[in-house]
């Protein structure tokens, strides 16, 4: 990150504002002129009484920041030049490059507007002042090297008991948005991980991180994509290269978004419905491909995410889950036992069924089918469904002295130890749907490896009857 604490300011302008209590959760644009001439603009912005962005910190002000060019804010158009939430609160852009998460390119002349959205506002209200700068003379930063993959340490991870089946991890945030690390740190730490693929999400960003990471061979495969984060809940896209609009926290808003991701061929997932995830307020939105079950370290309330996934089965709604580690520290070294500590890549690990190259679209197909499943870590137990058509077969690996628990619509049908580290288990499932009884709608178990303590370890797809 450059210097940028003292420009070479030269002539500008300062905006004043301010927001009350009930505006919280709201939008403003906020226009301001740039002249002619202008190769370099540097927005600089205080408020009052800041706090963290966390749900947790209350009693203060957390204002979000985006901007907007001379070419408009409609609803995905290209005047849209980045978002970077609360983490940052200096904004540079220029014609070769811009701090990110915010586009590179000449500021052009004309009518811009600063975005804010105060996400909390305390008791004293929050006031706000923008300074802007024109040709500030802000040098560019060199470049970031990209290390050698036979530099890079790849752990000897236990191989994949069925052929065919991949680690990875699509759920996770960059500099792009409020990540610490830059695209290439997070393949870098993909690739030390033992990972084979990864999802690049970044919050509401402008940019896609296609170009931005190192690729081909020895390199885990990138799948890139966006967090749609709004006041009212947030969703994943992969697979496509445009952003969609944050600014409408309603039903009809959100549904219009999922909408649009999906007409653009996007893979949508329902992030983290659990407190302080944040929580999804608007349940009758529809379209997603999966639900995102599992965030980050399992005791931070994803039992609670696992339930909202296991009421929609019980509904008859047959999506799969999916799950993320939602890493923003790139260098997290915490651990299931320590959960306060910021989540760190692959916990949970998502793995994946694909036959032939392993290319991002083949990995968003295998998502949107189901064809996969969830464990702890990159070293955790492998849990895959070989069911046949009259038998359920579970070939399950590394989890000695574990539970397997297999679940329908009204809870617990069987549980049992499991005594070796390599082992297949099998039960007719006539004998489970003798087990459900008179279910009330759709028939269906789920299994889930529990370890000593009851922490969940692994969890499958639902197995249809």
């Amino acid at each position: 990150m450059p210097d940028i604490s003292q420009p070479q300011r030269a002539a500008g302008i300062t905006l004043h504002g301010a927001f009350s209590p009930e505006q919280q959760c709201t939008f403003e644009h906020v226009p301001f002129e740039v002249p002619d001439g202008v190769n370099q603009l540097l927005i600089d912005v205080t408020y009052n009484d800041r706090i963290d962005s966390s749900p947790r910190q209350q009693g203060g002000n957390t204002l979000d920041i985006g901007l907007f060019d001379h070419r408009g804010t409609a609803s995905r158009g290209p005047g849209f030049r980045g978002w970077s939430g609360s983490v940052q609160t200096r904004i540079v852009v220029g014609a070769d490059w811009s701090i990110p998460p915010y586009r590179a390119g000449k500021p052009e002349a004309g009518i811009w507007n600063l975005l804010f959205g105060p996400y909390k506002i305390g008791p004293n209200g929050l006031r706000w002042e923008a300074s802007i700068w024109f040709n500030p003379g802000i040098a560019t930063p060199e470049s970031q090297p990209v290390p050698e993959i036979s530099t890079l340490h790849r752990p000897a991870l236990p191989p994949a008991a069925e052929p065919n089946w991949y680690r990875g991890d699509l759920h996770m945030h960059t500099i792009y948005s409020d990540g610490s690390g830059t695209p290439t740190d997070v393949a870098v730490i993909a690739t030390e991980a033992g990972l084979d693929f990864f999802g690049i999400t970044d919050h509401n960003r402008a940019q896609s991180p296609v170009g931005r990471v190192p690729q081909g061979e020895g390199w885990p495969v990138l799948v890139p994509g966006v967090e749609v984060t709004t006041y009212a809940g947030h969703f994943n896209v992969w697979g496509t290269d445009t952003w969609y609009e944050f600014r409408e926290p309603t039903s009809e808003g959100l549904q219009r978004a999922v909408n649009e991701a999906l007409a653009d061929g996007g893979t949508v997932s329902l992030n983290h419905p659990k407190p302080f995830g944040p929580e999804w307020e608007y349940p009758e939105v529809t379209g997603f491909h999966t639900i995102e079950a599992w965030n980050g370290w399992w005791a931070v309330f994803n039992a609670a995410s696992l339930d909202w996934w296991h009421r929609q089965l019980a509904n008859g709604a047959g999506l799969p889950m999916i799950g993320g580690s939602d890493m923003h520290k790139h260098r997290s070294t915490g651990a299931p036992e320590r959960p306060l500590e910021p989540a760190r890549i692959g916990f949970p690990t998502t793995w994946v069924n694909v036959e032939g190259d392993l290319t991002a679209e083949l990995i968003l197909a295998a998502v949107r089918e189901g064809r996969t499943f969830l464990s702890e870590s990159p070293s955790g137990p492998q849990l895959f469904d070989i069911s046949t058509g009259d038998e359920i077969r579970l070939h399950i690996t590394q989890a000695k002295g574990h539970a397997l628990l297999l679940i329908g619509p009204e809870g617990v049908i069987r549980a049992g130890g499991i005594v070796e580290d390599d082992v297949i288990k099998r039960v007719m499932k006539a004998d489970i749907r003798k087990a459900l009884g008179d279910v009330q709608g759709a028939a269906f178990v789920r299994p889930e490896i529990h370890a000593v303590g009851g922490a969940v370890r692994a969890l499958g797809q639902a197995i249809w009857l």
